[in-house]
């Protein structure tokens, strides 16, 4: 399960752009139900770049599917802040992410990209050239990141951690201030997705 920062469209390309080819064939990503399967022509690339619809008013459904690609012993991107960050500030990771890891026992790899914010924020329409750079962490156990964590359940110590290791990520691509970070806010609904 690799975890990345979300503040652009160009995000996925970036960590696709990142990964080996011989990884790259067994990785699938979720996408918004509404937006990348809403036309025939869509629903064919998006089923041949794997691809599998997230429906916002059915959550448990891609936390399902997603499980099943984990088990599977595929690799599963999922971008745990559930939207492209307005500002470009990390937001609070949804605790979707730690469902799903709970659910399927797979590691997570943290994963920071900087650049696509410069490159392509929510405000524009035409991306423009910058540098962009994609770190990913060390692989996380759950049981490492639930030991670890701060939170009434384990949900919620995997979800801290993740955010931390996120974090650190940053801050080490983005000099010592680190990542510019949103605090938590109140929990919305389990697995939402804004996108």
């Amino acid at each position: 399960m690799i975890t990345p920062n979300q503040v652009s469209y160009l995000d996925g390309f970036a960590i696709a752009a990142a990964l080996p080819w011989r990884r790259l064939r067994h990785v699938y990503w979720a996408g918004g139900l509404l937006r990348l399967f809403s036309s025939p022509i869509s629903r064919l690339f998006s089923r041949a770049v794997h691809l599998f619809p997230v429906d916002s008013r059915h959550p448990g459904a891609a936390l399902e599917i997603a499980t099943r690609v984990l088990k599977a012993g595929d690799v599963q991107i999922w971008f745990p802040e559930g939207w492209r960050s307005p500002d470009g500030r990390l937001q609070r990771l949804l605790p979707g992410i730690g469902q799903l890891l709970l659910r399927s026992g797979a590691p997570a790899v943290p994963a920071y990209i900087a650049g696509t914010f410069d490159a392509l924020p929510r405000s524009r329409r035409i991306p423009k050239f910058h540098r962009i750079t994609v770190a990913f962490g060390r692989p996380e156990s759950v049981a490492s990141l639930r030991a670890r964590g701060v939170g009434r359940t384990d949900e919620e110590r995997v979800v801290d951690v993740l955010r931390q290791c996120v974090i650190a990520l940053g801050a080490k691509l983005e000099g010592a201030t680190g990542p510019p970070v949103v605090a938590d806010q109140p929990a919305d609904p389990v697995g939402s997705t804004r996108q």
